[in-house]
């Protein structure tokens, strides 16, 4: 079969790979949408973003990783022990399994098991001449994290499971409450998503902070109460005037520069809840007299197993939108040319990227 691999950093390679087989307590997907992921784009340029973020330490990353952990496809094959029923069921892959026994398992905090098998990083997994990812033409998944989708969602809508699974995640770290502002720094395909969590959680406008024009649209078509021109400066005093003074309830940064940082922790309420999404390894300096007040500020990491369940009752349900964020699509035979369009959005314009084996 095909495959993107990722031989090295900076080294891209579409391939013949083996096809897998389902081994026991496993099914094989015939993939049919894979999107392309900020952290897919991270693993190219030769970083790990999940050791980073996660466990908060740089880490290699071994050769040959099948990239690709927003799939969506139909069970072709099962492995002993799985209900041969399940052949021709519509699924999202849940791409990560903890180990089950570590103290964050046992306490149903499997997102920080360092010990994860990962679709697409190579995390966790024992040498092997290939790590299996879900851009190819078949991808192996442990049966019970192959999630059924209602026919109401296409493939290409469920590659956003996964990113929905962290926005889902990212908005119960916050604490959004009904009648809350909220305020998304950064209107990528994981910022759109928050937005529109944190709105069917009843916040009462969410505004998004954005550079890009064409993003800035997005954000517009995706149900945004209002979008700030990042470019144009003056974001803290826009918030406070659109929340009568105020500021911002909740505040999710999903960029992760020191600027965002700082001007997410200026704009805060009292008793106001700073998220931050994207962790750099950067030493990061702030005036502590911003967190006076009651005004906190955490952070995430991907998200536990009942959140990506929660994702697609959300989608199901209507409450979340992701058709404006489609923007670009590709044969996997044209891999490496997806890749440069996702990685060069300030020209091409690219919120999220599909590819279609």
């Amino acid at each position: 079969m095909q495959a993107c691999v990722l031989r090295g950093a900076n080294d891209l390679a579409v391939q013949d790979v083996p096809r897998p087989t389902a081994g026991r307590g496993e099914v094989v997907i015939r993939v049919r949408a894979c999107g392309i992921c900020g952290s897919d784009l991270r693993y190219w340029r030769g970083h790990n973003p999940w050791a980073r973020q996660t466990l908060g330490i740089d880490a290699p990353n071994p050769p040959n990783m099948i990239l690709g952990h927003e799939v969506a496809g139909e069970i072709v094959e099962v492995g002993e022990g799985v209900d041969p029923r399940r052949i021709g069921e519509r699924v999202a892959l849940l791409a990560y399994k903890g180990c089950c026994v570590c103290r964050y398992c046992r306490r149903g905090q499997e997102n920080l098991c360092e010990n994860t098998l990962h679709l697409g990083h190579g995390a966790g997994w024992t040498a092997r001449e290939y790590y299996p990812g879900g851009m190819a033409d078949y991808c192996p998944v442990w049966s019970e994290m192959a999630y059924v989708i209602p026919d109401a969602i296409s493939y290409d809508e469920a590659t956003f499971l996964d990113g929905l699974g962290v926005a889902v995640r990212a908005v119960a770290r916050s604490q959004v409450r009904p009648m809350d502002n909220v305020v998304v720094l950064g209107a990528g395909p994981i910022g759109l998503l928050i937005l529109q969590v944190a709105q069917a959680y009843g916040a009462r406008q969410v505004l998004c902070t954005e550079v890009s024009e064409a993003s800035m649209e997005i954000a517009w078509a995706c149900g945004a109460d209002g979008v700030l021109d990042a470019r144009q400066g003056g974001l803290v005093e826009a918030v406070r005037e659109a929340t009568q003074g105020h500021g911002a309830d909740v505040v999710l940064d999903t960029v992760g520069h020191e600027e965002t940082l700082r001007d997410g922790l200026r704009m805060l309420a009292r008793g106001g809840r700073l998220v931050a999404l994207a962790i750099k390894p950067e030493e990061v300096r702030f005036d502590a007299a911003l967190l006076s007040g009651e005004r906190t500020i955490t952070t995430t990491a991907n998200s536990p197993y009942p959140d990506f369940q929660h994702a697609i009752d959300l989608m199901a349900a209507g409450k979340i939108n992701v058709t404006p964020m489609i923007t670009h699509g590709f044969p996997l035979s044209q891999a490496l040319e997806a890749f440069s369009t996702a990685e060069d959005r300030a020209n091409t314009g690219a919120v999220k990227v599909i590819i279609h084996p």
